[in-house]
């Protein structure tokens, strides 16, 4: 009962927001729904079938064989591990945490090795980055650019520390893959499809619950209490707020600290802090992918921490270096403009392309 005290506890405060403010709480739920089935949806969905098509057709043990002179040195993984986290990146949460519990269930990685990858697969994707926080929150695609730079290397330094965590005992840790025969794609596509449903369900009820929560703790005041009480900081109060939102959702964080008073420097690098984490509504989508692998949740929320601020350090380090390239001009609304899309949306299409055409060389020379 103690342990859920709090969870009990969270329930009945929501309840509550609900019936005294239920007309804040019913947009904030129908943006979170348009969210969902308009961005989120068409974009992550066809995502996770093609994914699920190339893990059953074996297209993580052909990349495994390429990459694992890279990936054993530097991560002390097999290079299979390295399928979850390139494609990760391209798409953003929680594909990588999607990718990396599939392998596991495939019996392809052993749970070591898949709490490792976690570690540092799970990223913010380039589309995010670039078009909805750089040039639709800050006004200058090159703060995303720079924060997808600084993710990668946050996550790369992730992967890199946790694997005095998760060394490997002995040779048998690494799974000898088992080479069958693919499955055809009338038996693997139907599979694909409904386990992408029930994922992308999922993910669509954690965007809707953690919108009417921040809500909720708008209407509340709880954010302006934290603010009052966390005077002595030197941040005004809207910063405040933006890191508590996003804590709980990054976009929402993001946004509001974009438009703080503070200096530029500060809300960028909290900024960057902030979605290389993910937030706890990110967090709990992937526990909820994660169910069926019986990982150290905390665990991977310290490796999340350490993205988090490994990320924040990179972008110390570089953005007075090239803070002379961003592009202060791009207008407000950016987010539906070309400029703000077409650079990520080209590199994402043509990395993809090359990566299936790879596949399908290797495939079938293997054959």
């Amino acid at each position: 009962m103690r342990k859920n005290s709090l969870v009990i506890i969270c329930a009945c405060f929501l309840v509550f927001a609900l019936l005294r403010y239920p007309q804040a709480m019913l947009e904030a739920g129908g943006k979170s729904v348009t969210l969902w089935f308009n961005q989120v949806l068409p974009s992550l969905f066809p995502f996770m079938v093609a994914c699920g098509i190339l893990l059953r057709m074996g297209a993580a043990e052909i990349v495994g064989e390429w990459l694992r002179p890279l990936m054993k040195p530097l991560f002390g993984l097999p290079g299979v591990a390295a399928f979850p986290f390139f494609l990760g990146i391209f798409s953003g949460y929680p594909m990588g945490a999607k990718i990396t519990a599939s392998l596991f269930e495939e019996e392809k990685i052993s749970l070591p090795q898949a709490e490792h990858i976690l570690s540092f697969c799970n990223n913010p994707g380039p589309l995010f980055l670039v078009g909805t926080v750089g040039a639709a929150f800050f006004h200058a695609p090159f703060w995303g650019y720079l924060f997808l730079l600084c993710s990668f290397l946050g996550a790369v330094a992730t992967g890199f520390l946790f694997r005095w965590f998760y060394q490997q005992k002995t040779p048998t840790d690494f799974f000898v893959y088992r080479r069958t025969t693919p499955p055809s794609i009338t038996e693997c596509l139907p599979r694909t499809i409904a386990d992408s449903i029930d994922t992308i369900t999922q993910i669509g009820g954690y965007i809707i619950i953690f919108g009417v929560a921040v809500e909720a703790f708008e209407q509340t005041g709880i954010f302006d209490f934290l603010g009052r009480v966390f005077t002595f900081l030197p941040f005004s109060k809207e910063s405040l707020r933006g890191v508590c939102g996003g804590v709980l959702e990054m976009t929402n964080g993001t946004y509001l600290l974009s438009t703080a008073p503070d200096d530029l420097f500060l809300r960028l690098t909290a900024s960057c802090i902030l979605v290389a984490f993910g937030g706890l509504s990110i967090l709990c989508q992937t526990f909820g992918i994660l169910r069926n692998v019986p990982i150290k949740k905390s665990r991977y929320v310290a490796a999340k921490i350490c993205n988090g601020l490994f990320s924040g350090i990179f972008f110390i380090l570089l953005a007075p270096l090239l803070e002379k390239y961003a592009q202060k001009t791009v207008p407000t609304l950016a987010l539906m403009a070309e400029t703000a899309f077409s650079f990520p949306v080209l590199y994402v299409k043509c990395s993809l392309l090359f990566f299936v055409f790879a596949l399908c060389f290797a495939f079938f020379k293997r054959k």
